[in-house]
């Protein structure tokens, strides 16, 4: 069901018009990183520590930043599954310091390239950058990227289940059929809620028009359990989280102030029952719109190619371990090959990736005339 990244680009480098919108799904992608990225594993023959089952991080403690301050939300959540195997892969002592997106990007960018920080973030490390909502001295080129760890397709909206609509269609055709109405979002400023909610509004824009998009408003800022709670009070009327923390209000037995129905997740999510924005039609660029959030380790610029290479194997192997499948499939996160998880891979990848973002927050109006 995911579509090719790397078709995708192809696409994208054959046609000066929009190529689609299919982000993040799949393979990586074969092109190139821009010139002077210096996040290469250790040069060919020098056999990384971690292939022996030892690393030279072995008994160091190591501060795991992700761009999140809550420790609901999937950043937390998937930052701290594989820092524990990583962990116990590289054997480190490893802690998860949820600090925020600015503030993680402060540090990565500042921080010494011994591996002893790193940064595990999603989209929100690039896109941030192209919203504008950090400054350029946090783009790509000023840090090293690093494999990839996993991808979570479950991004998703949810309502309170007393609602008028299940679906992002409905809610447009709520918005149809009361023309004095608006329909509010809960996202995140510069992130994965920004872009998927701009995606929407965009589609909204090209099919109904501006009338019924202009009645579509945002709310800005939150962690999932401050969305939550905007929810519970009715000071929001959709909000932005994932499947993995709404699917427990979703269920019987649920009060009635807290339950909600979740839906258009922006990829397939297995063994979850709900539909995908794509299911409702949603396209951008005259694709169907599916994103998943891809989660990758960050270093500083100046990264020691051989711990590089470590944390490079390691890795591998741990996208291998069968417990560590079984703990992402808890949790619906899609698991990596090895080749997926190589350094140049990922960087390419990532590279890409941002790219296609780009072509959506190009088009995508202001948060000042979102909020207004």
């Amino acid at each position: 069901m995911r579509k090719i990244l790397a078709s995708m680009l192809a696409a994208t480098m054959a046609c000066s018009a929009l190529a689609g919108c299919t982000v993040g799904g799949g393979s990586a992608s074969s092109s190139a990183a821009p010139a002077g990225d210096t996040s290469s594993a250790a040069s060919e023959g020098a056999a990384p520590a971690a292939e022996s089952g030892t690393s030279s991080l072995k008994g160091s403690n190591v501060r795991v930043l992700i761009g999140s301050t809550s420790t609901s939300g999937d950043s937390y959540m998937i930052a701290e599954l594989v820092n524990r195997y990583l962990s116990q892969e590289m054997g480190f002592n490893g802690k998860v310091d949820a600090v925020g997106n600015a503030t993680a990007l402060d540090e990565i960018v500042n921080a010494k390239g011994d591996g002893k920080t790193v940064l595990i973030s999603h989209d929100i490390t690039f896109m941030s950058v192209l919203f504008g909502t950090v400054g350029e001295q946090y783009a790509l080129e000023n840090m090293t990227v690093g494999p990839r760890v996993g991808q979570n397709p479950g991004g998703c909206f949810g309502a309170a289940a007393e609602s008028p609509y299940a679906s992002l269609g409905e809610v447009t055709q709520y918005l149809i059929d009361n023309p004095t109405e608006t329909v509010s979002f809960n996202i995140e400023s510069g992130g994965t809620s920004h872009l998927c909610f701009a995606a929407y509004y965009l589609w909204v824009q090209e099919t109904q028009g501006d009338e019924v998009a202009s009645r579509i408003k945002a709310i800005v800022g939150g962690t999932t359990a401050e969305k939550l709670q905007r929810l519970w009070d009715r000071n929001a009327d959709v909000i932005y989280g994932d499947t993995s923390a709404f699917e427990q209000y979703t269920q019987e037995g649920v009060q009635a102030q807290l339950k909600m129905t979740m839906f258009d997740s922006c990829d397939t999510v297995p063994g979850v029952e709900i539909n995908s924005m794509a299911d409702t039609g949603i396209t951008f660029g005259g694709e169907p719109f599916v994103f998943s959030k891809d989660f990758c380790m960050y270093f500083p610029k100046d990264m020691d190619a051989n711990v590089l290479a470590e944390y490079e194997a390691a890795m591998k192997k741990v996208c291998e371990n069968a417990d560590f499948q079984a703990d992402m499939a808890k949790l619906y996160y899609t698991v990596l090959t090895p080749d997926e998880v190589g350094v140049e891979a990922s960087k390419e990848f990532i590279y890409a990736k941002r790219d296609l973002c780009k072509q959506i927050i190009d088009q995508a109006p202001s948060l000042d005339t979102l909020t207004a």
